[in-house]
């Protein structure tokens, strides 16, 4: 046994419309040749219970009767349906609910069956059954088997990003845009110009450069005022002062501002021990050309936000927007978020968690691109898929030639 264990790489799911029009539009003359014949042999399909007397007509079809995966009863918002010919059950499939849509749990026929191909049969019978449904598509599934892929790939009506397990050499993708493009800027003297832009920007006129966010609540608090962040709302709406962190923002490993109060350098060392000014002289120098592009940094954010948004929409799921000038991440609610929340770190992915309300944030930052929200994603349509919580059976049928 070699314990070799893939589904470490994206690959591509495949979703069934429940548009019967659409659906024999595209599936393959052969796959429509097949249902013909099978109709044409007196093969229909009905609706059963899933009792543990259907389950055994599953089961004696089935490539492993013993495996542990397969249901022992199905409950009443499950389906399950019994192909025959001439009363005999020649095909078995079962269909299980994921929000939206049905996930393709087991589907099989006996030798009988598969000579008149009735797996094509009893997915064309389900997409004409739940056409007009709560239900918008048949999750059909994804294989690392190729036999099995092309099977799903031939009722394929539109394709999803989908892994399972996290590969060896992880992306490590943080909610906060620093790059090692930054790791070394040379540093420049003059911040005149650059606090200038910085207040009208913010539109304010008081200032003060702090290392970190930490020191900049610290620094609050000790002051008796509120430490209120501020960061992706930005702009100044007000006389009260807040802390913005400028790692959330630009490509910078640190640095914060305090907005609406000026703190001169002195008592930035004597009183507050945190003065820094090489360490702002490096993240002004390095922030300058992005300050410049404030609104490319906005248009970057939506646009991969919105790219969430179309992905997201496969399962109705829509984006918890926030009243942030800068967005600060996709944020989303779904029953399946703990179990995401966890699968997210284990592929290396930051992300805020809200345990009270089950919310996620995913990150949008202007450093990202598409094929990076697409993975990212594909994490999420990972934990859809009920495979994910199969038992490994280490059955494997003889490949053939």
């Amino acid at each position: 046994m070699s314990g070799y264990v893939s589904k470490d790489f994206v690959h591509t799911g495949c979703g069934l419309a429940l548009d019967p029009a659409l659906v024999w539009d595209t599936i393959p003359y052969s796959v429509r040749k097949n249902i013909k014949k099978a109709s044409k042999e007196g093969v229909a399909a009905r609706k059963v219970a899933g009792t543990v007397a259907d389950i055994e007509v599953l089961k004696s079809m089935w490539y492993d009767p013993e495996d542990p995966n397969m249901p022992i009863r199905l409950n009443e918002d499950e389906f399950m349906f019994i192909a025959e010919q001439n009363g005999e059950a020649i095909g078995a499939v079962i269909l299980l609910p994921v929000g939206n849509h049905l996930f393709l749990n087991n589907l099989a026929g006996n030798p009988a069956g598969k000579l008149l191909r009735v797996q094509d049969f009893l997915l064309w019978h389900c997409v004409n059954y739940f056409a007009g449904s709560k239900f918008k598509y048949i999750d059909v599934g994804v294989s690392y088997r190729e036999s099995l892929y092309n099977f799903f790939k031939k009722w394929k009506s539109f394709g999803y990003p989908v892994i399972f397990n996290p590969p060896k050499i992880k992306l490590n993708i943080s909610l906060k845009p620093f790059t090692n493009n930054n790791l070394i800027t040379k540093a420049s003297e003059d911040e005149t110009e650059i606090l200038k832009t910085l207040k009208d920007s913010i539109g304010s006129d008081a200032i003060t450069f702090v290392p970190s966010a930490e020191q900049a609540i610290q620094i609050l608090t000790t002051l008796d005022l509120e430490p209120i962040e501020g960061t992706h709302e930005w702009k100044s709406a007000g006389t009260a002062p807040y802390f913005i962190d400028l790692s959330k923002i630009f490509a910078v490993q640190f640095g914060a501002l305090i907005v609406n109060l000026a703190i001169g350098d002195k008592d930035m060392w004597n009183n507050h021990h945190c003065l820094d000014v090489f360490k702002r002289q490096f993240v002004f120098s390095t922030i300058a050309d992005e300050l410049l592009e404030m609104d490319l940094i906005i248009a970057l954010r939506k646009r991969n936000r919105s790219i969430f948004e179309e992905l997201f929409i496969f399962e109705d799921i829509k984006v918890e927007k926030k009243n942030e000038l800068l967005p600060s991440a996709f944020y989303f609610i779904h029953e399946h978020n703990v179990r995401y929340s966890k699968k997210l770190n284990e592929f290396g992915i930051e992300h805020i968690y809200t345990e009270e309300t089950g919310e996620i944030g995913l990150p949008i930052h202007q450093n990202l691109n598409r094929n990076t929200i697409e993975y990212v994603y594909a994490i999420f349509r990972g934990v859809l898929n009920l495979c994910s919580e199969w038992i490994h059976t280490d059955t494997y049928n003889d490949m053939k030639d």
